[in-house]
């Protein structure tokens, strides 16, 4: 049996074959760049939960939870400003 999808055009009504009427390579894309891994975000949510917490509970947890949010706020886009230079 034939398989005939390699007759077929391909995206755009592009042929699959080049002009030697070899199949046509694909380009390969490139990998992202991920930036490393960082704790930054679990402080900035732990700032956001402990804000919360305390707004039910003591202006103590309150104040730390800003402290680390603000921290964690400051750190992270410090550290992803600093991976660009």
């Amino acid at each position: 049996m034939q398989n005939h999808s390699e007759n077929q055009p391909g995206p755009a009504g592009f042929s699959r074959e080049n002009e030697k009427g070899t199949s046509a390579d694909w380009n390969i894309p490139k990998p992202a760049i991920i930036p490393p891994p960082t704790y930054w975000p679990f402080v900035l949510s732990l700032g956001a939960t402990l804000m919360g917490l305390g707004v039910l509970t003591s202006n103590v947890i309150t104040v730390a939870g800003i402290v680390l949010f603000i921290l964690g706020i400051i750190k992270w886009i410090g550290e992803l400003t600093s991976e660009d230079r």
